[in-house]
């Protein structure tokens, strides 16, 4: 997913748990801040989420590369 992609998905899920609930013209401050909270936690296990399979890629990458410079090595 591109970056557009991501931000473009949370904002629709972010949206459906605000819109879904039946008192959303009635809400607190501190219920707003509640599912700001939660908008918010869940754009960072995206982006935690992203990132560390972008780490394990990198690292299959060069255990990869490694694994074929062995086997190209005489014994």
């Amino acid at each position: 997913m591109t970056p557009d992609e991501i931000v473009t998905d949370i904002n629709a899920r972010n949206r459906e748990a605000l819109y879904g609930r039946a008192d959303y013209h009635h809400l607190t401050h501190e219920e707003v801040l509640a599912l700001m909270d939660a908008a918010a936690m869940q754009g960072f296990r995206m982006g935690s989420n992203l990132a560390l399979s972008m780490v394990k890629g990198a690292l299959l990458v060069q255990l990869t590369r490694a694994a074929g410079m062995e086997r190209d090595t005489p014994v």
